[in-house]
């Protein structure tokens, strides 16, 4: 076994073996620097199959580390999905069934960060946090972060180019600054990079949540100029040229940063993770194969790309088909530091899923619900519909609610997706002993989490708007 993965299993064992248990005196716990993207979809990268986006620093992510194919949002939307992240509980429980999480995660909650700060780490959130429902007492620095850059009340930028405006809606990040026609992407990058360097003598935890690639679409026009010509050249494919060149943005963030570490010595000391807190937007790109957008309870709005690196490139080049959910990243993270893990937490360390343990044989249940709320649903009462989801192994079940505008009705779909992953066989009706066994499966469930009642006359037809 190499060393780096004995130290990792080790701290991974802490709390098993006691909090005040050692593996290695002169060891130090790995960095981790945890990339979420926004709105990036499941077939975005070239490692989840695009040959259209060209991603070469992610994809070398997932060849040197692991890439799980069914990893799964805890949310289609952005703030209940980053308090599943960061609290590593549903998000249900927090009020989060929509995009406005009740008042915010209150201060009562344990974060991620507050308990890697508390294990001694360097704390650090850059960029969008968008779970406080614009009450700065509860924004990062109150969250266990001890330092915090380009984060504001806004869920996206006005612009990604600098002096990131748009007409007369400002920006209002005074700590990032730039040149006309810096790109808002790469400012946080030179953040992250100098939070890193100034750091790199001590344990640190970066959690770097990118606008990119949300609206309003916006890059730098060299790389949009380079799209165009991929368009015209592969006119049978959706590539929205300026879309194309935000996610290049992207990429290039992370190329930097793993350039930064392997410059600093620190790559094989570091944990690297890359998430997305949703699917793609469909005016943006195509998830496809799997079905509809963000927002949306099927596939194409759940499912996310998810790679890990480990120090050393232990386990490079492994491929994960194990069902896993955004609320496992804090376990997770939590084991592969030493940090002690609570018995609160609804998500599952993943650790020894990394390490090369077999997947369980009996698989656990995966719980998703959303209610409606004016902006991601009114306008889209096609694809966005409010419901509840299960999986269960290969097998998802979805109870769509009844909405007052009569345009839903309550009924249920059943897919295996082993064999449909563009869920289009609706199976309810040849199954009905299972249907009605996850049925109950998933009221159980939300009867545990205590979520806020479901009211359908939030949801009705409207105009779509402009995001």
């Amino acid at each position: 076994m190499k060393p780096i993965l004995r130290t990792l299993l080790c701290f991974a064992l802490l709390p098993a073996v006691g909090h005040g248990a050692s593996p290695d005196a002169e060891a130090s716990p790995p960095n981790v620097i945890l990339l979420l993207a926004d709105d990036l979809g499941y077939s975005d990268l070239g490692c989840q199959g695009s040959a259209i986006y060209q991603t070469p620093h992610i994809d070398q992510l997932a060849r040197e580390g692991l890439r799980f194919t069914d990893a799964y949002a805890p949310h289609s939307t952005c703030a209940p999905s980053r308090v599943g992240i960061i609290t590593g509980t549903y998000p249900a429980r927090h009020q989060g069934v929509n995009n406005r999480v009740g008042g915010g995660l209150p201060l009562a909650e344990v974060t991620l960060a507050e308990r890697l700060k508390a294990q001694g780490y360097t704390t650090c959130h850059i960029g969008k946090w968008h779970i406080h429902r614009g009450r700065k007492e509860l924004r990062p620095l109150q969250q266990g972060f001890d330092l915090c850059y380009g984060t504001n009340e806004a869920g996206q930028p006005s612009n990604y180019l600098y002096p990131f405006v748009r007409g007369k809606a400002p920006f209002d990040v005074t700590d990032i600054t730039g040149h006309k026609g810096d790109h808002l992407t790469t400012r946080l990058t030179d953040k992250a990079i100098e939070f890193i360097t100034e750091h790199k003598d001590q344990p640190f935890f970066l959690n770097f949540s990118y606008y990119a690639v949300h609206t309003p679409i916006a890059a730098q026009p060299d790389k949009v100029k380079k799209y165009k010509a991929l368009a015209r050249e592969n006119p049978s494919q959706k590539l929205v040229p300026t879309y194309a060149a935000l996610v290049e943005h992207l990429d290039d963030s992370v190329g930097r940063l793993t350039d930064t570490l392997e410059s600093l010595g620190l790559l094989e000391r570091t944990v690297i993770i890359f998430f997305s807190d949703n699917g793609g937007l469909a005016e943006c790109t195509s998830n496809a194969p799997l079905r509809s957008e963000k927002g949306s309870i099927y596939e194409g709005g759940l499912r996310v790309p998810f790679l890990v690196r480990l120090p050393g490139g232990t386990a490079a080049g492994t491929i994960i088909h194990e069902p896993v959910i955004g609320i496992d990243l804090c376990p997770t993270i939590l084991s592969l530091t030493g940090t002690p893990l609570p018995d609160n937490l609804d998500g599952i360390d993943l650790a020894p899923l990394l390490a090369g343990a077999p997947a369980s044989p009996s698989p656990r249940s995966l719980f998703f619900l959303q209610h409606p709320e004016p902006t991601h649903y009114r306008s889209y009462p096609t694809t966005r519909t409010p419901g509840g989801t299960i999986r269960q192994g290969p097998w998802k079940l979805i109870e769509h609610y009844e909405t007052a505008d009569g345009r839903h009705e309550h009924r249920f779909e059943l897919y295996n997706l082993d064999i449909d992953l563009g869920e289009s066989n609706n199976l309810a009706e040849q199954e009905p002993e299972r249907v009605e066994a996850m049925r109950k499966a998933m009221a159980q469930w939300r009867e545990s989490v205590n979520p806020p009642p479901y009211n359908a006359s939030l949801y009705t037809a409207g105009k779509a708007r402009k995001r």
